[in-house]
């Protein structure tokens, strides 16, 4: 338990030293700040004042003036509270998506993963052309990473993630973001990677303890999608995760071969396609 504690504990920390994954609230500070709050804000309009009043009965002018105040502020759930009246009550194609953009951007901060893919879908969904479109790919797959340690989900998020990361590398070109999606990808591809052989142990201890033969199969046919899906397609690790995987199946070769040997055989397998790939 306090092994699993502490892995949990470093992964979070690992991906929060990828680009756009920074601490919940800063994120929000130091992303993309609307120029919009200010452009469409009405000059007569006094922001205090129009703070006086509940933000659900403030004109388009008041909510405006109310939203470049709290901003000021900080007022983080002020600010959320704006935009939402913003988008509610403008017809202004380009500041509803503005509104969009930063509400979804302080839910990803506040570690309300769920709520910011539903907003990042939303907007680029329904805006297609707003400026900001590359950067919101980029916070959707955050979005989406973050949730990967989430045992409730199982590989779905994970295998999500490695999907809306080819989907970004066709569509735009990486540049700031090529590092952090590299580190991405290797390490979604090395989880599902994991989980696969945790299967196919499962499989082999079946096989062992009953002399199961569909076990066996089953434990192949794992071997044989690690082969397929995660390892063969040479260009989903990077050498640096492959020489991590290999140094880490190293330690096969210290098993008791006589209990273990089919376990022996088929990570061993795994062994030389990884070593195979290194020359």
């Amino acid at each position: 338990m306090i092994k699993k504690i502490f892995l949990n504990g470093l992964s979070v920390a690992l991906m929060l030293m990828l680009p756009g994954c920074k601490k919940p609230y800063e994120t929000y500070k130091t992303t993309y700040k609307t120029e919009g709050a200010q452009h469409y804000a009405d000059k007569a309009v006094d922001p205090l004042e129009a703070t006086k009043k509940n933000i659900k009965h403030m004109t388009l002018p008041e909510v405006r003036a109310a939203r470049v105040y709290f901003e000021q502020k900080d007022e983080v759930e002020l600010i959320e509270k704006t935009l939402t009246h913003i988008i509610k009550l403008s017809d202004n194609y380009q500041e509803k998506a503005d509104c969009l953009y930063e509400l979804a951007t302080i839910q990803l901060s506040l570690g309300r993963l769920e709520k910011a893919r539903e907003l990042f879908e939303q907007l680029l969904r329904e805006y297609p052309g707003a400026s900001f479109k590359k950067e919101a790919c980029y916070r959707q797959l955050v979005a989406h990473y973050w949730d990967c340690s989430d045992a409730s989900h199982d590989q779905e998020m994970t295998e999500k993630t490695l999907q809306l990361v080819q989907s970004f590398n066709k569509e735009w070109d990486a540049g700031e973001y090529a590092e952090s999606l590299q580190e991405i990808e290797d390490h979604c591809y090395k989880v599902l990677f994991d989980a696969e052989l945790l299967r196919m142990d499962f499989y082999l201890t079946k096989y062992r303890v009953f002399q199961d033969q569909d076990s066996l199969r089953s434990a192949q046919m794992r071997l044989a999608y690690i082969l397929e899906k995660l390892l063969e397609p040479q260009k989903k690790l990077s050498s640096q995760a492959k020489d991590a995987l290999i140094e880490e199946y190293q330690a096969i070769k210290e098993l008791d071969v006589e209990k273990k040997q089919e376990k022996y055989d088929l990570l061993m397998k795994v062994l030389t396609a990884l070593e195979k790939d290194e020359n």
